[in-house]
């Protein structure tokens, strides 16, 4: 089927011919193989084999024509051709108002009615009546909180009237049209989402700083340095290593996603539109896989895929010093850290041979810039120079033959990259020794130094005697393998999945102990710093103790870390030191009790409030989402968001490989319970960038951009629809940043600060969600995340904590 301009123009004459030549009376069905399927197929750019569903069910009506891009975007109701729109006599302009037509003209009001109920019931924005020769085209689906009978509609009366109006049909009717929502722009314009004021909006000063007393701001500097920064001294290294690694791979404990969704982290890098490379684990039950050292004798980089925070700089420094480390005590290597130490550098390919260089000078006492060493680098070419043009001034004048061999070591050496190939194998052949060279953290640069690392590796790889691993996340391997760096190579690739988040923890806490104890001595620090270690023992201690009673603690770290070890330290250390937290209680009780166990909503206000005083969550910190929160004014639209993630999670949602679904199902599902493309899209944009929801192929959705091919709910957003909305430290916090529609319930919702006016404001909250949800039209197709069992276990949360804040 064709699809550019100027051929679907010629197609729409050719149709008008053959229908001003044609005397036939034709039934609906005959008209749309004659007239309609014509009109959309071959001049209007549709294609019929994967554009269209005919007679699609639902809620036992069919519709004639739903045309998908890629979702469900247009149903078109076919009438027979004799069945002639009445419209208004001597009106020659398109635009008609639609109260018009359903007032003046019965069976226009028919035909508008009957395809505007079906899509109002399944969520589609646009709508068309045709009788083969004539067409009504409206938005009958609209988010901007004005009644589709209010807006206008698009009448061509006749064929040629398409055609002499053919760049206007075009844009509203035709697939590329519909999909850049030009009918949107004529006929409702840029519409400005005018949404409710939230409540965050009224707050002076908003979002507010928290404050630290001088114990947790003390506690604060001091976790940085005891459970960060010194494991990451040299002369710590080994030790840390063998008493805190934990093997990647393991599968967390407390985690709501099911095991083979866990095991299958890594299953759709790629997908039918992106195939890949031969990706392997990079550790199995028995440690470090024997095809990862295997490829050691590859001529291809070898490349470890992680995600962030899995821990790939750490698999790769247990690799040296621990797992390999007799392989690597009788080999050269280089680590090059190209995130931190190589921010500075905005040229890589000088950065990495002058690192190169300095590991080799400071840690292995070779000097490739030594005289004496080049000398012996060029012997052989030294003496092929001898016997050339300059050789008779070797003894008749020595300094000018030495100038020239100067100038000649000087050609040789300016090119860095090749004459360290060349120092590499003057080494390894005096040496005898294997060089492995590490690029590591290349994936947190840009794009192109991103493309840049991998040219470097492949050089170094396929013409020096050196095996190279260099460390990227899905997202980087996917796009360069599609169409950057990686798409000329084919490369072997391990993954890197997380360890146990909770042993990670329970691990490196008990080595943070052996600092804060001085069971492993720590010279030149402030002299304060004692006195906090004590302090910071403790919580530490009670923060062991809490990880092995406090199951819901656990799981709160495993799933809403989704796997990051990083992001799981880093909460922990909020926790120590955050204004929100007693920590002088916490001290105090341990310290009498030698136990504290701490409550998952006193972990929780850390988490959720980071610095601030309120809910905050452009913070690039926050961890936490507002679920509830709207992009278009329509009240349904607080549970769209935890309904596509319960169906992306639901054992009883349409069947999907492991845990992605395809993104048609997504659409076809949540725009059968009444919500738009538009809104879908602004959901699983917002559910991606909160980390809620991930994509295959590791695409990213962007705004007016095709979507991924396919979705899976993670771990972070299944905690959030299946355990965080039940809680009222929740609630508390993100009733700030929702908009509220009902204004009787928005006057109630205050800014407020004691507990007691707090809890009320949380149970008026709930109770305005409960006569929303009772609103939405469909709710008894809402399997997949149901508010009222929500609220049930928020109302039970309420009064428990209400319970022991009042003591009644």
């Amino acid at each position: 089927m064709t699809t550019d301009y100027e051929s679907c123009r010629n197609n729409l004459e050719k149709l008008i011919d053959y229908y001003n030549t044609a005397s036939l009376s034709r039934n609906e069905a005959t008209t749309r193989i004659q007239l309609i399927d014509k009109l959309f197929f071959e001049c209007l750019g549709w294609q019929s084999d994967y554009d269209i569903k005919l007679e699609e069910p639902f809620n036992k009506e069919y519709t004639d024509y739903t045309f998908y891009a890629p979702r469900q975007i247009l149903i078109v109701e076919a009438k027979r051709e004799g069945d002639y729109f009445e419209l208004p006599a001597g009106v020659n302009k398109i635009e008609i108002s639609i109260a018009s037509l359903l007032r003046d003209y019965p069976n226009v009001k028919a035909a508008i009615e009957q395809v505007s109920n079906y899509c109002q019931t399944r969520g589609v924005p646009y709508a068309a009546v045709a009788n083969g020769h004539q067409l009504i085209v409206f938005i009958a689906t609209r988010n901007d909180g004005i009644p589709p009978t209010k807006g206008k509609a698009l009448v061509f009366s006749s064929l040629d009237i398409m055609l002499n109006n053919f760049q206007k049909l075009w844009d509203v009717l035709s697939k590329p049209g519909i999909e850049e929502k030009k009918i949107q722009t004529l006929l409702i314009g840029e519409v400005l989402q005018s949404l409710p004021a939230k409540l965050s909006s009224k707050i002076s000063g908003y979002p507010g700083r928290k404050k630290r007393n001088d114990i947790q701001t003390d506690l604060q500097a001091v976790s940085d340095l005891v459970i960060e920064d010194l494991v990451n001294l040299r002369n710590l290294e080994v030790r840390f290593l063998e008493e805190c690694y934990c093997k990647s791979g393991a599968l967390a404990q407390h985690s709501l996603l099911t095991k083979a969704i866990l095991q299958a982290r890594y299953s759709a890098i790629f997908d039918s539109q992106a195939p890949g490379p031969n990706i392997s684990p990079a550790v199995d039950r028995d440690g470090i896989s024997p095809e990862l050292l295997a490829q050691s004798v590859s001529r291809r980089p070898i490349l470890l895929i992680g995600d962030v925070g899995v821990g790939k700089t750490t698999f790769v420094r247990n690799l040296i010093k621990v797992e390999a480390a007799t392989l690597f005590q009788n080999a050269i290597y280089i680590y090059i850290n190209l995130g931190a130490q190589a921010t500075t550098s905005s040229d890589i390919r000088t950065y990495v041979p002058e690192e190169i260089k300095r590991q080799l000078r400071e840690t292995y006492y070779v000097d490739v810039d030594e005289l004496n060493f080049i000398r012996a680098v060029y012997h052989g070419e030294l003496e092929h120079f001898a016997k050339g043009l300059y050789g008779a001034y070797r003894y008749t004048n020595p300094q000018l033959y030495i100038q020239k061999e100067i100038e000649f070591l000087e050609v040789k050496v300016s090119d860095k990259v090749q004459y360290l190939k060349k120092a590499f194998e003057h080494v390894v052949k005096g040496r005898k020794q294997q060089v492995v060279i590490f690029l590591d953290n290349a994936d947190q640069r840009s794009d192109e130094t991103q493309q840049q690392a991998f040219l470097i590796a492949q050089e170094i790889a396929d013409s020096w005697p050196a095996t190279v691993f260099i460390s990227l996340r899905p997202e980087t391997f996917h796009s360069s393998m599609k169409r950057g760096a990686l798409s000329g190579y084919h490369p072997r690739a391990f993954t890197i999945s997380p360890p146990r988040i909770d042993l990670v923890i329970e691990k490196r806490l008990n080595f943070a102990l052996k600092l804060t104890s001085g069971e492993i001595p720590i010279n030149s620090l402030p002299s304060n710093t004692l006195v906090q270690f004590t302090k910071l023992d403790a919580i530490i201690r009670s923060f062991l103790y809490s990880l092995s009673y406090n199951d819901r603690l656990s799981e709160f770290l495993d799933n809403m870390s989704n796997g990051n070890v990083r992001m799981a330290l880093d909460q922990v250390k909020s926790f120590f030191g955050s204004g929100h937290v007693d920590t002088r209680k916490i001290v105090d009780i341990y310290t009498q009790t030698q136990s504290y166990l701490i409550p998952l909503h006193e972990f929780l206000r850390a988490i959720i409030y980071v610095d601030y005083e309120y809910f905050y969550p452009e913070h690039q910190q926050s961890l936490i989402t507002n679920i509830f929160d709207v992009s278009y004014s329509d009240s349904k639209e607080h549970f769209l968001l935890p309904i596509i993630i319960g169906l992306l999670s639901s054992p009883i949602g349409p069947g999907s490989e492991d845990g992605f679904l395809a993104i048609e199902k997504v659409y076809e599902k949540v725009q059968g319970l009444g919500f738009t493309p538009e809104q879908i899209d602004s959901a699983i944009i917002r559910g991606h960038k909160n980390n809620l929801i991930e994509t295959g192929a590791r695409r990213i959705p962007q705004p007016g951009q095709a979507m991924p091919y396919s979705l899976r709910a993670t771990s972070v957003g299944v905690y959030h629809i299946n355990r965080l909305c039940h809680l009222f430290a929740y609630t508390d916090a993100i009733v700030v940043d929702t908009p509220i529609f009902d204004t009787s319930k928005r006057r109630e919702i205050l800014d407020v600060s004691l507990i007691v006016d707090r809890l009320n404001r949380a149970e008026i909250f709930r109770q305005y969600l409960d006569v929303e949800w009772k609103r939405f039209e469909n709710i008894n197709q809402t399997k997949f995340f149901d508010w009222e069992l929500v609220s049930r276990a928020l109302r039970s949360d309420i009064s428990f904590v209400k319970r022991k804040a009042t003591g009644n």
